[in-house]
């Protein structure tokens, strides 16, 4: 008998078949009630914060734009700063040329500067002055050349003389009468 209850523990009890294993089916819809409302709650709990993380966002925003804020200032500043010197600079320059070029009134200079500067293409105040100058007396020329030449009497023809005779008159600083008078008077000496 030993033998056999040695046999009967050897053998291994046997497994349940696969119908056995089956969960019923009221445990298996609470089970998957409870998985479902789980995974509603975790998906509200993503979508929708609580009041502090609200906060700690709201907090993060302005933080954020305050800092972007002071970043924008500094920068502005800079530019300033830099256009500020620039403008320093261009003064002290213009004053030391016109310092040497008496003639030149500032206002004038600035404006021609204002105007002609981007349209000749000129890039230092050296430049502009020189520019200046030269159109300045190139102004000043053209006015006294047509001023003269307004003032002078018209070109008016020489006299040819008399044709085939080869002589001429020289009619030049006398009148339109005295001219008259010399050729009458030459007319009657050849007629005689």
């Amino acid at each position: 008998m030993e033998e056999q209850d040695v046999n009967k523990e050897e053998t291994p009890t046997e497994e349940p078949s696969p119908a056995e294993k089956t969960v019923p089916y009221s445990r298996f819809k609470e089970v998957n009630e409870k998985a479902k409302e789980l995974e509603q709650k975790l998906e509200t709990a993503k979508t929708s914060t609580t009041p502090q993380a609200k906060t700690k966002e709201e907090q993060a925003e302005e933080y954020l734009s305050k800092l972007t804020e002071k970043a924008l200032d500094k920068r502005e500043a800079a530019q300033k700063a830099a256009q500020a010197k620039e403008k320093k600079e261009f003064n002290a320059e213009v004053d030391d040329l016109l310092s040497v070029h008496t003639d030149v009134k500032k206002d004038e200079f600035l404006k021609f500067m204002e105007e002609n500067g981007d349209k000749y293409g000129v890039k230092s105040v050296k430049g502009a002055m020189s520019l200046y100058k030269d159109l300045v007396v190139l102004k000043k020329n053209t006015a006294e050349e047509t001023k003269d030449s307004l003032s002078k009497k018209p070109g008016l023809p020489k006299s040819e003389g008399i044709p085939g005779s080869g002589k001429t008159y020289d009619d030049k600083g006398k009148t339109l009468e005295q001219i008259k008078e010399e050729a009458i008077a030459e007319l009657e000496s050849k007629s005689k």
